[in-house]
């Protein structure tokens, strides 16, 4: 007898056993009224025989219920016992403990090397921006006129700032316009002034 036989004979089982019990919980239930009955007539003709034999019959179909009803719900073990379900529960765990660790593992894997990629990209852009600064700094220096391997600080670029300015005056240029070049003086004065410590404390790690 193949499985699939097997399963539907367990099927048309269980129904039969599921009929009976419910129609012995009926039968309990509609006897129960007769035997509340029997019960009271006894009392007063003084004769429990009936009584005892009727309550014989409700207690015996109380267990037939009881009964079919357990028998309902370990049927299915039963048969899982029969066909070793409990193995193949456990190889389809197994499977799926295996699948899921493999796709985490996969999971994990993605998202380290994206973490790693951004870390990367930060990196780089950490990196480019320091240069840039360094650079563009420099370039302002010499705007100034000031050397990158001179002392530098604030005095210093102050002091250059005022010689530039005095040199791109207007009464010392007569009939040149000098705003261009007053505008990228005080221009450089200015970023050399919001960066300098950034620009010296990168040059001593260096």
């Amino acid at each position: 007898m193949n499985k699939q036989a097997v399963r539907i004979t367990q099927f048309v089982i269980n129904s039969i056993l599921t009929f009976v019990s419910f129609t012995s919980a009926i039968l309990v239930f509609l006897l129960l009224v007769p035997l509340a009955i029997t019960a009271l007539i006894s009392f007063f003709v003084h004769n429990w025989s009936f009584f005892w034999n009727f309550l014989v019959i409700v207690a015996i179909l109380l267990g037939v219920a009881f009964f079919i009803e357990t028998l309902s719900f370990k049927l299915p073990e039963m048969f899982g016992k029969f066909f070793e379900e409990e193995k193949e529960d456990e190889k389809i765990y197994q499977e799926y403990e295996n699948w899921f660790n493999e796709w985490y593992q996969k999971e994990y894997e993605k998202y380290q090397q994206k973490w790693q990629e951004q870390q990367n990209q930060q990196g780089y852009s950490t990196h480019y921006s320091a240069e840039d600064i360094i650079e563009k700094f420099e370039e302002n220096l010499k705007v100034l006129g000031l050397d990158s391997s001179g002392e530098l600080t604030l005095q210093t670029i102050k002091k250059a700032h005022r010689t530039k300015a005095k040199e791109f005056h207007p009464d010392k240029n007569p009939g040149k316009d000098t705003t261009a070049d007053m505008q990228r003086v005080n221009a450089a004065k200015e970023y050399l002034d919001a960066n300098l410590e950034y620009y010296l404390s990168k040059i001593s790690k260096n």
